[in-house]
């Protein structure tokens, strides 16, 4: 198993048009064929930035003789064709983009953290009675909020990690925001604040380190 993960973020934002196709015409002709379908140039965006990161993380890792094909999903995230032993997440809010690729299930999510108005009243989408409770006790609303967002994305993060199989059966407000389920740890989890976002990873097994890559995508030109 891996022993360092490395998460890959970059800006979307700062990605001027010109670039934006640049990318785009690096991207395997399936990818190039889904980026062109998005009607919105924030959707095409994020796609594209989206996979061209999975590509850097394909690279990377160096673990294979020749890239394999990306299967897009038309509901789920991509998987990689012919590759039944690693696992791959993507996740996007506001400007901010990042993917994972790991040998073991994973998963990514990041939120930008914008004012909630009632924060309680909202959590029950999401969190159990027992979670509920522990948002109730804290008394500043910042408080409140880190904490929304925290077990907010840490849920999302686990409900990316599972099989197809088990999201169909699987909702955000039954998942163990702890990672534990039947009384054993099967997640470990690992989060952190990016100026106003918030950042979480699931994953399988221990590895020493999580490490963030910031990427300069003009330099993958």
């Amino acid at each position: 198993m891996q022993q360092v993960i490395e998460l890959f973020l970059t800006d979307s934002e700062k990605i001027s048009d010109d670039l934006l196709n640049r990318l785009l015409s690096r991207l395997p002709d399936a990818q190039k064929a889904k980026a062109l379908k998005f009607e919105t140039h924030k959707r095409r965006r994020e796609f594209i930035v989206g996979r061209t990161l999975l590509l850097q993380a394909l690279v990377t890792y160096n673990a294979f003789s020749a890239l394999p094909d990306i299967l897009e999903k038309p509901s789920s995230a991509p998987e990689l064709k012919g590759v039944n032993d690693w696992y791959l997440s993507i996740s996007h809010s506001h400007q901010l983009v990042c993917c994972v690729l790991h040998n073991s299930p994973i998963g990514v999510d990041i939120e930008f953290k914008k004012d909630i108005t009632n924060p309680i009243e909202k959590s029950h989408f999401f969190m159990t009675a027992e979670e509920v409770a522990e948002l109730e006790l804290l008394v500043s609303d910042e408080a409140k909020k880190h904490y929304f967002y925290q077990v907010w994305c840490t849920k999302e993060a686990i409900f990316k990690a599972l099989s197809p199989a088990e999201q169909n059966t699987t909702s955000l407000h039954t998942l163990p925001y702890s990672g534990v389920v039947d009384g054993e740890k099967r997640w470990s989890i690992f989060d952190t604040d990016i100026e106003n976002y918030h950042l979480s990873l699931a994953y399988m097994g221990k590895v020493e380190r999580v490490q963030l890559r910031q990427i300069d995508l003009l330099s993958l030109i």
